[in-house]
């Protein structure tokens, strides 16, 4: 099975600052390595009106694929499936697949993304699955991580998620 982490974190606190430097660095190890981003943005077009992949979204087709040279892009419907099934759906062939957001996923380990100018109640007081912290102020939990730590951060991951993976 896949390995799959989220990082969750209030508007604004730095989550995806954070996962795209943990990505580089992966990345730069030898990781494949995905991302499923939620958001709670309703209605997102990225469709132009009168293009083919609209006029078929207009005449009520449910699932959509484009395949292009470089790219395949997907739309469906969203039915509800948790973390995990998409994850193993979408991106069967990566080694860890990063979701941003999905704070309520059950059974996901999370890591919360805090900074002190952003900082309402900490998450993890209300999440399940919270295995560490990244934050710009002092925190206390068992695993924290400097802002600035993120070599640690990312050596952490490795070693708790990808070890059978290389």
């Amino acid at each position: 099975m896949i390995p799959i982490l989220t990082f969750i974190g209030w508007h604004n606190s730095g989550k995806t600052t954070v996962v795209r430097e943990v990505i580089r660095r992966l990345r730069a190890r030898g990781y494949k390595i995905a991302v499923i981003k939620s958001t709670e943005h309703k209605g997102l077009n990225i469709d132009i009106p009168g293009s083919d992949s609209y006029l078929y979204r207009k005449d009520g087709i449910e699932s959509l694929a484009l395949i292009c040279p470089d790219e395949i892009i997907t739309f469906q419907q969203n039915t509800g499936e948790d973390l995990k099934h998409l994850a193993f759906q979408l991106f069967p062939y990566v080694d860890l697949v990063i979701g941003e957001g999905f704070k309520h996923a059950s059974g996901i380990p999370k890591i919360e993304v805090t900074r002190a100018d952003e900082c309402k109640e900490p998450l993890r007081d209300s999440i399940s699955d919270v295995w560490a912290v990244v934050s710009d102020y002092e925190v206390s939990f068992d695993r924290v991580f400097s802002i600035n730590q993120v070599a640690e951060l990312t050596d952490f991951i490795e070693d708790n998620f990808l070890s059978d993976n290389k």
